[in-house]
């Protein structure tokens, strides 16, 4: 039977008024009801040890129930069953992994994968990240390229229209950075959270520009993927979860991540290539970028390596001989 259908014969048999949202109330109360005959013969299993199979046919009841008095929210409120089961499957398959075979790292979008080998970023790539005083007494991170595999630009940066254009692996990416606050707080090592985006969304306008990536082949991902509104949007980002993130523990397990944190990022992507990344995926990308963020900290600099195939970012204290 399609939901549609369930929803009609189910208000049909309706003892109650569902016109208007006021027409919810009863429902709602009904399914609140269920859920608690529902949770009651758990608590006997508890408590009593019952056998729950041979209350198979109590739960079928009640669970039919439930279904009905969720139809009937539905009808009360102008909304179709239809409508919601499949809505209802389209956000818990974008914000929970799916567990049968095949949905792994090949099945994501790469959103340079159709660019010049100097346009795309590299798919391995290590980065030393340092800690220089300042004159002002105050730490400042520094960040060098180690390694970038495939390397475009074997003998560093090449000038196209007066402007350079990729890397020079040894050479320093970007200018130093402090924490831009009045006390320490490991802000400074903040660029581990675009690296965590580069390396499992496989997207970063920040790390693109410090890279001199640039998508010039295409004037309009150049200019709306690529610049500086998608930067501001990155950076804004990261402030914003960096904010969110004492209260969740820094972000340092998966289940501190949770549906409010993810909307925050979909919401910064609103508008941008990222904004087909699945919610899962930016759950895995905050937190393997503020778990490599906190050892810098804590180790005061180390390595981050990026594996794009892979979507990770993995920290090295030191890296192997």
């Amino acid at each position: 039977m399609e939901f549609s259908a369930y929803q009609q014969a189910a208000s049909e048999t309706s003892q109650l008024s569902l016109g208007g949202p006021q027409g919810a109330i009863a429902p709602m109360l009904g399914l609140a009801s269920e859920a608690g005959s529902i949770l009651n013969v758990y608590k006997k299993y508890l408590r009593d040890g019952i056998d729950l199979a041979a209350n198979r046919e109590f739960l079928r009841g009640e669970l039919g129930d439930l279904l009905w008095y969720a139809a009937a929210v539905a009808t009360a409120c102008g909304l179709d069953l239809d409508d919601i089961a499949e809505a209802n499957l389209r956000r818990t398959r974008d914000r929970y992994r799916l567990l049968h075979a095949g949905a792994g790292p090949t099945d994501l979008p790469v959103f340079d994968g159709g660019f010049p080998p100097g346009e795309r970023f590299p798919r391995q790539l290590v980065v030393a990240v340092t800690e220089q005083p300042l004159p002002s007494g105050g730490p400042a991170a520094v960040l060098t390229l180690v390694s970038a595999e495939p390397n475009a630009f074997p003998d560093g940066p090449v000038t196209i229209g007066g402007k350079p254009r990729g890397f020079q692996v040894g050479a320093v990416l970007g200018d130093p950075l402090t924490d831009n606050s009045r006390r320490h707080d490991a802000y400074r090592f903040h660029d581990a959270i675009h690296l965590g985006f580069m390396a499992v969304l496989g997207w970063s306008p920040t790390i693109r520009a410090l890279l001199r990536l640039k998508r010039k082949s295409s004037p309009e991902t150049d200019e709306c993927e690529d610049g500086a509104r998608a930067i501001f949007a990155e950076e804004g980002l990261a402030a914003v979860l960096s904010r969110l993130a004492p209260r969740r523990t820094g972000f340092l397990s998966l289940t501190s991540i949770d549906g409010d944190v993810i909307e925050v990022a979909k919401a910064a992507a609103a508008g941008l290539e990222a904004e087909a990344v699945p919610g899962w995926l930016w759950q895995a990308a905050i937190h393997q970028g503020f778990r490599a963020m906190r050892l810098l900290g804590d180790n005061d600099g180390g390595y981050l390596c990026a594996d794009l195939d892979a979507r990770e970012l993995a920290y090295r204290k030191v890296l192997a001989a």
